[in-house]
């Protein structure tokens, strides 16, 4: 291992387990270069769980950290959980410096030679291979794996032909709130906290769909807790990880008002 190996963090968000298997590395960006984004910033917003994401690992020359351990599922690509997706399912996601500097690529790739060695001749997918995203910009995945190959003294691998690009399938019905809600009482959804990452993943909210649940039964809805911890993202706005103005507003999303006025009072 030529790299430093941090292991002190762990992301706010992920899904146990790997029930669909390991099968391949996806290749992420922590954002466009021009936004000046940093390795401590990217880990920050895992940790905190501010934008209900997260990556197995970040990395950049030198130093790579593993936020969630690869046995589990990070929230990186977009294409849902417990769904069999290629992505989030079957993926180990690794966020990387954008300025691609030449210790960038040396590092990653020996992250790269590293997971094989233990995982298996994985392939390397690029982010928008699972969804639709620039990301991971201009990242050379034949050369991450061309210097992946070359650190466990293997050759280069053979370009496979091309597939024809598969038909897309139509797009399944979407039911009304009480069918699903019903579904859920009848237990076909399984429990929390994986019955809402299935609604979401199927494109339901599921907020929503437990008020109705709720009311069906006759319920009353417990007050919700916050879903993110108000005061750590005070902290890290007070930092400057979130920028200013609109582009603060932009990142913080519903959580904006709540870590404006808490950096307010811890500011004075």
């Amino acid at each position: 291992m030529t790299y430093q190996y941090l292991t002190q963090y762990d992301a706010a968000c992920y899904t146990p387990g790997r029930p669909y298997g390991i099968d391949s590395i996806t290749i992420h960006w922590w954002d466009d270069p021009a936004k000046h984004p940093t390795f401590d910033g990217a880990v920050n917003t895992f940790v905190t769980g501010a934008r209900q994401t997260s990556a197995h690992y970040v990395a950049e020359a030198g130093k790579v950290a593993c936020l969630v351990d690869p046995d589990n599922r990070a929230w990186a690509c977009g294409d849902g959980v417990d769904v069999g997706s290629g992505g989030n399912d079957k993926s180990i996601s690794i966020e990387c410096n954008p300025r691609q500097s030449d210790g960038d690529y040396d590092t990653i790739a020996q992250l790269i030679a590293d997971l094989r060695a233990t995982y298996g001749d994985l392939p390397l997918y690029p982010h928008r291979h699972w969804s639709s995203t620039g990301c991971p910009g201009t990242y050379d995945l034949n050369r991450l794996d061309r210097l992946a190959r070359a650190k466990r003294g293997q050759k280069p691998a053979a370009s496979a032909p091309a597939r024809p690009a598969a038909k897309p399938k139509p797009a399944p019905a979407r039911k009304d709130l009480d069918a699903v809600a019903r579904e859920v009482i009848a237990g076909q959804w399984g429990n929390n906290p994986q019955r809402a990452e299935k609604l979401r993943a199927a494109g339901y909210d599921a907020n929503a769909v437990q008020a109705r649940v709720n009311q069906m039964l006759g319920a009353t809805a417990a007050p919700s807790r916050p879903a993110v911890d108000i005061d750590a993202l005070a902290r890290a706005v007070i930092r400057g990880d979130y920028g200013n103005g609109d582009e603060r507003r932009r990142r913080l999303g519903s959580n904006y008002d709540a870590v404006q006025r808490r950096v307010n009072q811890m500011l004075g």
